[in-house]
């Protein structure tokens, strides 16, 4: 059928019918039907089947309004059972798809005014109605439908519809890719899917390919829409992609431009608390000179339904011409104002908000002046219930800071120079500023429950910035006036000293602490981690006034070394010429410790770069399906060292990319091989899949290094060189500190001083890069398209919040395999805020599924064969930690003497220095020494050599650490390691000691009811300062580090009456008992002191009184007061009161309080 007849009768037909020329209606209704029954399916060379399809049933529909109109009811009546027999018979959706395309172009209204008319007016002489009254009814659905679509986002699918010829159903929407459509394999297989039309995957190749066209011509019509800049909001995305794009965004949107004065009522931040709510705002802007405002718009999509812009006005200071504003505006064009050559002009914005509902509701409003920077506002209201809104009051007032932090709006900051900083991490630190109202960021939104597909983005980024504060709230406590003494050069002894000399007209400057610097406390962790420079202020002289009006001048200086009592700084050329700085004088100043913001930023920037975060909240209401075979399970050319459920990992991964998978979670503790997996995995996809491409990303450099290696090095040498990785390192590592055969993966500057960033020809030459979390963001500037990377593996995942994880992700589509290795009872990364903290910024992505998947979920895989510890150690750990169902696949040997779960007796009591937060308990100190000595002494041949890393010693406090170390080194025992616990994640050790350190004496006055929070709040502070008695994963992270043995030594009464540990610590000792490892205590005797304690009224001690210290020696204690204690003081030993017969009795060290 090469003309065009038909559709033109078609559309003649609905032009009469809508004149009411019912009888040329009803003939042209018949030229297009007899022009359609002329041809066979064989003739349809211009219009489609379905096209045509859509042509007959509205020309039916047309002949069936015009016979009502005539009352020619038996005709009409006819015709409506042909339409309903032949549409609805198929069910492939296509008259449904044909009445909906009819009612968006305006042409079944008519036909459903006359049926409805018909049926409601006269008898139609006596005939039954049954299959008109079903079209009406059938009519009356499609038009309610079609106006839902209309309100929502789903407009193209019907435009696109039956009328534009296509076969199947309309394609899933939420795709950025043609490439991310699916095949359904169950469909596919079996003949039947049970989602039906439903189904989010293709049901055929050829439905697959027309999913694809329709895609293409989508967007080749949104590219002319824009082109015609007929997009509604093309001036608003256009905007925030300039500016999201931008190396300099103040440059392209600013709170505050040169000329034009901001006024506003009321606050920008307000806060209600009904549910149903209205408020206005009006912006008033002078302009000086005067311009003209070209453009006001509302920029953001999210809560765009409840904001408007109602009311527009310019002029003078005293006379204001209203401007005509449509309803319900979203964007203002002016530009047509007269200004009349006036030296000022105002102009007066009305904005509106309305809701119903309780929520936070942000937008920004733009003035266009017609150059850049353009002029922006935010305004943000929170309508909160009462409670919520006391709740809130009392967080923001939890998290004021102890000192007003200097900035740009308070004084003058000079920034140290040369500045290494690179335009990228300048603007993300320009972007992404505290707000400076706390009401912006303590909303209802981050009162939700939990962290959804809506809330995801506005949550964490204000979680993020509530935890910036709190961390500058503890490192503000470091915040002090000094004298700072300036230097030339220093010298630092110590295996990691020497000499450094100052050049270029800088110099040192070097000051004490007020407190003693060390990872213990929650200031002094920041301090040693996240600060490396300061904000130096001179101290005026008392004859000096400073002038009013003018801020001072604030010397940026960064931290050359930190030392437990003395920072150094190096201070700037242009500090030291204007404050005449010289060496070997002091000079009184102010400091404020300021934080390395860059990585909180890039977690920002990491959330602003996910588009879709349907891979991050993965559908779990369909089961997916991992093929198997017997080739696949049986590969040879797959590691025949995989256990059974590593290869079900390496088959998860390995499935092919046709067949769509949540994120596959490979779980397992430290020793059963998620590296080595991860590794044959990646070997394996190099082999089978010619086009994948594979990101390998790891929370630390040890780790990614480790790929290389260990395994991709050895595979490329064997003759693999499209194995051949791209390793990606952060370009201030100093090179030397790499190891050598990683060189040869890296870029490297040609005085091989450096390392470079990659560009994207880079990445094209290689199928696999490695990179860590941080340095993954380079690979998100290079331009390279979502879905680049086939693959991509997070390994370490359960050691970084999910805010750092999903940076990588930012590279991923539906259609990526996405892969995250960890284990999720090892040790959280660890958040300031105790606010963030209740809302889990702090757990990983991987923790999150892992709660999200079923139990038996096939992406969840639990790799459960432990090769690096001793079966007793993996049977513990399995019971308590991972279900039972880990099991020892290595042969590691045991001691004869000393059962691989060994408990130690010390009795003494936790100890707090007065400007400490940490413990020490100094008979655990002598303790755990004479069993290392013991130890040491019957080393077993069968545990290989004694060298450093054969014993570790682990405590959760810096105190105990450093008096640990002390008397080890008085032994001459130096090569034991000793550590806290979030120190030694990722090491291992032949033998591991415990020292849990606290008791009774200062945890029993903190027992009270146990409230619901802290129940379900698994890293609160109230968890560290119990240590090893109240978190289970420190201890599950200190456990899974040894080999053949786990000493504790501890208080076995605290241990099994204080914290949420005591049940695990109660089978602890009772496994110990069972196996004659039980020293120094009987479990009888533990037995008797539990019952007594629950069943009598025990002294509560004062936990603040000073440490008693025997008369013998006060005078030998005041001698050495002021003196740094490198090591325990010398307590005796005193016998235990009653010997218990048959029992080894321990030491027992007495230290009490006053009361």
């Amino acid at each position: 059928m090469e003309d065009r007849r038909a559709e033109k009768s078609c559309e003649q037909a609905c032009e009469s019918l809508k004149r009411q020329d019912y009888e040329m209606a009803l003939k042209h209704c018949t030229e297009a039907l007899l022009s359609l029954g002329q041809y066979s399916m064989a003739d349809f060379t211009g219009p489609c089947p379905l096209e045509i399809e859509s042509i007959k049933i509205e020309s039916l529909l047309y002949r069936i309004a015009s016979f009502l109109q005539l009352k020619n009811y038996g005709q009409a009546d006819e015709d409506c059972r042909h339409v309903l027999g032949e549409g609805l018979a198929k069910g492939d959706g296509a008259f449904q798809a044909v009445l909906c395309c009819m009612q968006l172009k305006g042409k079944l209204q008519p036909v459903a005014n006359i049926l409805a008319k018909s049926l409601t007016g006269e008898s139609l002489n006596g005939m039954v109605t049954k299959d008109l009254t079903r079209l009406k009814t059938l009519l009356t659905e499609t038009e309610t439908a079609t106006s839902h679509v209309l309100s929502g986002c789903h407009l193209e699918d019907f435009e696109e519809g039956s009328c534009n010829g296509w076969h199947f159903r309309p394609p899933p929407r939420g795709i950025t890719s043609s490439e991310e459509y699916t095949l359904c394999k169950r469909f596919l297989e079996q003949g039947i899917c049970r989602y039906g039309a439903q189904c989010t995957s293709a049901h055929s190749q050829e439905e697959l390919a027309e999913w694809q066209k329709r895609y293409a011509s989508r967007l080749i019509k949104l590219k002319q829409q824009n082109e015609n800049k007929q997009l509604s909001g093309s001036y608003m995305e256009t905007l925030i992609e300039k500016w999201m794009n931008s190396l300099s965004p103040e440059k392209v949107l600013s709170e505050c431009i040169e000329g034009v004065k901001v006024e506003h009522n009321p606050d920008l931040s307000v806060t209600v608390n009904t549910k149903k709510s209205h408020q206005t705002w009006t912006f008033a802007l002078t302009c000086k000179p005067a311009r003209m405002l070209y453009r006001v718009a509302l920029l953001y999509d999210a809560h765009r339904p409840h904001f408007s812009i109602i009311a527009i006005s310019a002029g003078d200071s005293t006379t204001q011409v209203s401007q005509e504003v449509p309803e319900n505006c979203q964007e203002w064009i002016g530009g047509k104002m007269a200004q009349n050559g006036l030296d000022h002009y105002v102009y007066k914005v009305g904005i509106a908000f309305n809701t119903e509902i309780f929520g936070t509701f942000r937008q920004t409003i733009v003035f266009d002046f017609g150059l850049e920077p353009v002029l922006m506002q935010r305004v943000m209201i929170d309508a909160a219930s009462t409670e919520d809104l006391e709740y809130l009051m009392h967080a923001k007032q939890q998290l004021v800071t102890t000192a007003k932090r200097w900035d740009s709006s308070s004084k003058t900051i000079i920034d140290f120079e040369p500045n290494e900083t690179t335009d990228l991490e300048k603007s993300l630190l320009i972007r992404y500023q505290i707000p400076l109202s706390a009401d912006q960021l303590f909303t209802q939104s981050v009162l939700d429950k939990s962290l959804t597909k809506t809330n995801y983005q506005s949550r964490l980024h204000d979680l993020l910035y509530i935890e910036e504060i709190a961390q500058y709230k503890e490192v503000s406590k470091f915040n002090l006036k000094v004298q700072l003494q300036i230097l030339a050069s220093f010298m630092l002894t110590g295996v990691s000293g020497g000499a450094k000399y100052a050049q270029n007209g800088q110099l040192f400057g070097r000051f004490k602490l007020t407190e003693t610097l060390s990872e213990d406390t929650l200031a002094g962790r920041l301090v040693m981690t996240k600060v490396n420079a300061v904000y130096l202020l001179p101290v005026p002289k008392e004859n000096l006034v400073q002038t009013q009006g003018t801020k001072e001048k604030v010397y940026e200086a960064t931290i050359e070394e930190k030392t437990k009592e003395y920072i150094f700084l190096r201070i700037s050329r242009e500090c030291c010429e204007e404050l005449n700085l010289r060496p070997d004088y002091d000079t009184q100043v102010e400091l404020q410790f300021q934080l390395n913001r860059l990585p909180l930023c890039e977690m920002h920037y990491a959330l602003d770069r996910i588009k879709d975060n349907g891979v991050l909240f993965p559908d779990i209401t369909m089961t997916p399906t991992i093929p198997w075979s017997p080739n696949r399970q049986w590969d040879e050319q797959l590691d025949p060292r995989l256990n059974a459920k590593q290869k079900e990992a390496v088959l998860a991964i390995t499935t092919p990319l046709s067949i769509q998978l949540p994120p596959v979670l490979i779980i397992g503790p430290y020793g059963t091989g998620k590296t080595f997996t991860l590794a044959q995995a990646v070997k394996h996809m190099l082999q089978q899949q010619e086009t994948s491409r594979i990101l390998i990303c790891t929370h630390s450099n040890s780790a990614a290094d480790l790929y290389i290696k260990d395994y991709l090095h050895p595979y490329v040498e064997a003759g693999n060189p499209q194995a051949r990785p791209l390793r990606v390192y952060f370009r201030n590592r100093w090179v030397k500190t790499v190891h050598p055969v990683v060189h040869q993966y890296c870029l490297i500057s040609s005085a091989h001083s450096t390392f470079q960033m990659p560009q994207k020809e880079d990445i094209l030459k290689h199928r696999v890069v490695v990179v860590t979390l941080n340095t993954s963001q380079y690979l998100c500037q290079l331009d390279l398209e979502p879905g680049f990377f086939t693959h991509i593996l997070l390994d370490e995942a359960a050691q970084a919040m999910e805010c750092e994880t999903i940076m990588p992700l930012a590279l991923a589509t539906k259609n990526t395999r996405i892969v995250l290795a960890g284990d999720h009872m090892q040790l959280s990364p660890f958040v300031y805020s105790e606010f963030a903290r209740e809302r889990n910024l702090h757990v990983s992505l991987l923790d999150r599924l892992y709660e999200h998947y079923p139990a038996e979920f096939p992406c969840r895989i639990l790799l459960c064969e432990n090769y690096r510890s001793h079966e007793a150690i993996i049977n513990y750990t399995s019971e308590l930690f991972y279900e039972g169902k880990l099991m020892a696949s290595g042969k590691q040997p045991a001691h004869k003497d000393f059962y691989p779960l060994t408990f130690f007796t010390a009795r003494g009591e936790d100890v707090q220095e007065k400007n400490s937060t940490a413990f020490y308990n100094n008979a655990e100190v002598f303790e755990v020494v004479e069993r290392v000595e013991e130890l040491r002494r019957k080393w077993p041949v069968a545990w290989g050599k004694l060298d450093d890393g054969s014993i570790g010693v682990v405590t959760p406090y810096a105190d105990q650490v450093f008096r640990i170390r002390a008397e080890l080194r008085k032994k001459r025992l130096s090569d034991v390691n000793v550590e806290r616990v979030l120190n030694v994640q990722g090491k291992q050790f032949r033998v591991l000691f415990l020292s849990t350190v606290r008791t009774r004496h200062t945890c029993k006055h903190k027992q009270t009811p146990i409230k619901k929070k802290e129940q379900l709040l698994e890293d609160s502070t109230e968890d560290l300062d119990y240590g090893f008695l109240s978190n289970y994963k420190l201890l599950n992270t200190a456990i899974t580090r040894a080999q053949s043995l786990v000493a504790v030594v501890g208080d076995p009464i605290a241990l099994c009456s204080i914290g949420r540990c005591r049940k695990f610590w109660e089978r602890f000792i009772a496994l110990c008992h069972e196996n004659n490892s039980l020293h120094g205590i009987t479990f009888e005797q533990i037995k008797a002191q539990l019952e007594a304690l629950e069943l009598k009224k025990t002294y509560v001690l004062n936990p603040l009184a000073p440490e008693f210290i025997p008369r013998a020696l006060r005078l030998q204690h005041s001698g050495n007061a002021n003196k740094l204690q490198q090591s325990p003081p010398k307590v005796k030993p005193v016998p235990e009161i009653e010997k218990v017969k048959g029992t080894e009795v321990s030491k027992v060290y007495w230290a009490t309080s006053h009361f």
